[in-house]
Parts: C-alpha cells; structure tokens; sequence
C-alpha cells in the first residue's frame, strides 16, 4: 500500500481495510487535484458522517453510507454494508421514510432552501476583518457547526434523490424496457430549470449589459483579466456596468471557481475578477444563452406521453408519481451545488483566510496559507493566545507531505483498490455511487475508442482541449470538446463554449451529464481513462447518444 498523504490523522487506506471492504473506487469527481490537509479532514468528517446519517435517516436497505479514505491524495469510496439479516426489517423501515418525499418532493424541498437561506445569512454577514479575536473564535465554532449540518442535510437529501431516481430507472426498465442509453430515457430528464442554469443565465445577462453599454471592447481587447476592472471605472458607462456587477455579486458571489478547495481559491466576493473570463467567453461567443428551454420542455412533454403508453395502465399512476421524483433528482443535484457547496466552502475561506493573515502577523505561520495545513484543533489552540503559540512545525510537515502529491506534474493512481469485478454489485446497494463510479458501458458494435458510464445525448466532431483546472478555462476556443477528469458547478460556462464534453469519472447523476442534457451538448462520462487516452490537439467525436467516443486522429 502507498504511503498515504495527511496520514497522521486515520484518514489513509490501511490494508486490513482494504480487504474487509468488497473494493475501493477513486472518487475522481470530488478529489482531483489533492486536497489540502484542512480540507480533507473536515470533508472526511463532513461526508463520511453525513452519508452516514442520510443513509440511516431513511433505513436505506443496503446501505449504512460511504466509508471515504485516502491514498497518496487521491479520495478512495466504499459502500458501508448492513448485516445481511438487518436488510428485510431496514426494507420495512425504508418504504415509510421515503413516502413523504414521494408525495411532497417540491413543497419539502423549497422549504429547504427557505430555511438554508435564513440559516446562512447571518454567517455571511459577519465581518471577520473588523472581528475580535473572540468575536472570530465564537464564529469559528458557529461555521463548524454549520458546517457538519450542512453535510447531514446534503446526504440527508441526496439518499432520497438518488434513491427515487434509481428506482425509476429500475421500474421504467422493467416495465418499458428503456434503459439509460435509450434517447427516451435522456428527453425525459431535460427541460429543468436549477439553480446553477440560473446562475450562469445571469451572467451571460451581465454580458449582454455591457454590450448595450457599450463596454464589450473593454473586455474583449484587455488580455489581463485583473485590469478589466479597473479600465471600467474610467468612464460612466464602466461604472454603471460596475455598479449592476457588484450588486449581483452580493447575492450570487458566495462561491469559489473550485468546488472541493480552499487553498489559492478566493471566492467571487473576495476576487470579483473571477467572473471576468467567463464573462469574456460569453461576449467572445455572442447569440442567446445555449439552454433551449421551450424545445427542451417540448422534447420531455413527448417522451412521458411516449413512456406512459408503454407502462401498464394499472401502473401508470405509480409510475408517473416515480418518474416525476427521478426528474426532481437532476435539478436537486445543480441546486444542492448551490445551495450546500458554494455557500460552504466560499465561508469557509472567508474564515479561515482572516485566520491565516492573523497568524502571520502573530508568527504562528509563515505565510496565509500555511493555515490549510492544519487542523480546526490547531486553530483554535491559537486563536485567543496567539503569540504564545508556534504551529509552523506542523504547517511545514504537512505541507511538505502535501506537495509532494501536487508537485508530481502527473499525478498517478489507481482506480481502485479490491475487486473491481463487483463494483456493480457494490454500487446498486448505494446510490451515491452513482455519482462517484459507474462502469462504462461497453458496447463493441459501435467499435468506439472509449466508452461511457453515462451521457448527454447528440453528436459532434471537433479538436480535443484537456482542461485540468480553472487556471485553464480561458484556453477553451468556442467548438472545441472539452476533456477532464470531471466537471463541477462551476465549469457549467465552459457548457456554453465547448461543443461535447468528455469526462474520466461520473455516472448518471454527475454534473456534466445534468448540464449537457439541459444545454443540448453531447456528453459522454465516466470513461475512467479520457485524460490519458486524449490529447489536445486529437481531432475527436462525441457521441452522446450511445455513449461512445471516436479519436479520430
């Protein structure tokens, strides 16, 4: 077994882990690049008690969550198994917890996102700047606090979700014969609004604003993002830009350009630049905003009449009921990003970048962000007493363990660890792997060089562009398919620039799959190996409809 990053803390893959779990699956999707030490910790902690208790809030039959764990950086899941004789009386338990979401998925939901709203406006209120040491301590357990709620209440509905969806799928095979490649299947998913479309609907407002103010030139000729800003303020015209910019961000600026990081990750508050490029990209390409939603919603209207036909009659109102949950569970998917995950780390990092400038100034660090290298218990032994305490031995150990993973250029691991030949038995005892891992399905009729778990349906040809970050999204020309490990909430603009998207992790409900159904792009996910297998440059298609893709030279 490698030697494990950040292994001082029961976070390492042990070997007697290895094999008392049937096997381990690289979670590309939420641990690609390595994360720093702080977070890993607190995402440990955060999802793997949170799918603890989303599992157990609904007796999941199978399930009691996932285990997660990490090898040389990279995040590692497994199922947590019941004992085989707690699966009938969970079975029980299970088909009363799970009819309220049923019968009430919408009116339950949005009472969710009122009460998350109240619960999270005082906390990105407080100004950490002009805080006490006290007053800076006493939000520090405030945030942790919401933090661990925020992941129970993630899982607690991401199970439900996940679960609804799963079963569609498994009735309308059974009772229809459609399956996830069936194009059927994919209309019936489209045509949602969520709050990530939104959000970038929004922004490509914000660049249709400058064009009608007549500072589009100001963007689209300034090669440095960072001096945008500052030429907008030359004249009226960029202030009142400015102005409607700032406003917006008030509300939709609580989020970091990476989901799963603090580190070198400032938020769109705290670096409003951020959303400069994007913003280039969307005036670069011109036109109206790419979801199509009224032929979407038509599209879907003629896929449930379609599907309805095919059920039973005596089933159908059963069936309907279940087709809507499984449709809630796209949407669900984008607004949980929203709502739980920017909101989550973009507070974070306000947090703890407040911490790491006092501790440099006390001598407790070296630099800001040393303080990604520690634990919330380091922390708060300094943050009363700050000069009275050194933390620099274990910034420095740490951090030297830390980059030895991110410094590798090429960062090797293994897809997982055990018997991969059961991970499909493994993962329909819980639906959470379905967005960590699915296996591609491989059809050799269509000889394909590279097969999918999941896609978006459509075709289309063009030039390969790997994109590894965010520090990269600038160099994605317009047609151009993108290819990465996996897409986040924040990479849905990249929807609007590329022609297909081609992802190494993901199943049904990843990202790319969700955003490419709704923007009519061609995605093919969950390839394990796109990255490796495509260069930039190669000349590929992407075929979304029967998930397979063609490296055409």
């Amino acid at each position: 077994m490698p030697e494990a990053c950040y292994g001082l803390y029961g976070l390492q893959l042990r070997d007697e882990e290895v094999e008392r779990y049937t096997v381990w699956v690289a979670d590309i999707a939420h641990a690609y690049p390595a994360q720093s030490p702080l977070l890993a910790y607190l995402r440990d902690t955060g999802v793997t008690d949170g799918c603890g208790y989303g599992a157990e809030n609904l007796f999941c039959p199978e399930t009691k969550g996932l285990e997660w764990r990490l090898v040389d950086g990279m995040a590692y899941v497994t199922v947590r198994e019941p004992r085989p004789e707690e699966v009938s009386e969970r079975e029980k338990v299970f088909r009363e917890k799970i009819t309220p979401y049923i019968e009430n998925w919408d009116e339950m939901w949005n009472g969710v996102i009122a009460e998350w709203s109240a619960r999270v406006k005082p906390l990105q209120e407080f100004d950490v700047e002009h805080a006490t040491n006290g007053e800076l301590l006493k939000h520090f357990y405030e945030f942790l606090s919401f933090w661990y709620e925020n992941w129970f209440k993630h899982f607690e509905w991401m199970y439900a979700a996940d679960i609804l969806f799963g079963q569609f799928r498994t009735t309308l095979q059974e009772l229809a014969g459609i399956t996830p490649v069936d194009p059927l299947f994919k209309k019936v998913l489209g045509g949602f609004d969520n709050m990530m479309v939104r959000f970038n609907r929004e922004l490509w407002g914000l660049a249709d604003r400058a064009r009608e103010l007549g500072v589009d030139g100001i963007f689209l000729t300034t090669d440095n993002d960072e001096e945008v800003l500052p030429k907008l303020e030359e004249s009226e015209a960029g202030r009142k830009w400015l102005e409607e910019y700032r406003s917006w961000l008030k509300v939709r600026g609580w989020r970091c350009n990476r989901a799963e990081e603090f580190i070198d990750n400032p938020s769109w508050i705290e670096k409003p630049s951020l959303g400069v490029p994007l913003i280039k990209q969307a005036l670069a390409k011109g036109g109206a905003f790419a979801v199509d939603f009224a032929r979407l919603v038509t599209e879907r209207g003629e896929a449930e009449r379609e599907l309805l036909v095919k059920v039973p009659e005596d089933k159908r109102g059963w069936f309907e009921k279940l087709m809507r949950c499984g449709q809630k569970a796209g949407v669900f998917s984008e607004d949980h990003n929203y709502y739980f995950d920017c909101w989550n780390m973009s507070m974070g990092r306000h947090l703890f970048q407040e911490y790491g400038k006092r501790f440099v100034q006390a001598g407790v660090i070296d630099q800001v962000d040393d303080i990604y290298m520690l634990m919330p218990w380091e922390i708060r032994k300094a943050s009363i007493a700050l000069e009275r305490v050194n933390l620099r031995p274990y910034a420095k150990a740490r951090r030297e363990e830390w980059e030895k993973v991110v410094k590798l250029g090429s960062w090797e691991f293994k897809p997982f660890y055990g018997d991969i030949g059961k991970l499909g038995e493994v993962a329909r005892k819980d639906p959470l792997m379905s967005i960590v891992a699915e296996l591609p399905v491989v059809r050799p009729e269509l000889e394909a060089d590279l097969y999918g778990a999941a896609s978006a349906p459509g075709v289309a040809e063009g030039v390969a562009r790997i994109i590894a970050d965010e520090s990269h999204f600038r160099e994605l020309e317009p047609g151009e398919i993108l290819v990465c490990a996996a897409t986040m909430p924040n990479w849905t603009p990249l929807f609007n620039v590329a022609a297909g998207v081609v992802t190494d992790g993901g199943g049904n409900l990843s990202h790319a799959v969700i955003v490419g159904r709704e923007y009519g792009l061609p995605v093919v996910a969950g390839t394990l190996e796109a990255t490796k297998r495509i260069k930039t440059g190669n000349k590929v298609r992407v075929d979304g409809t029967n998930g397979a893709v063609y490296i055409l030279g």
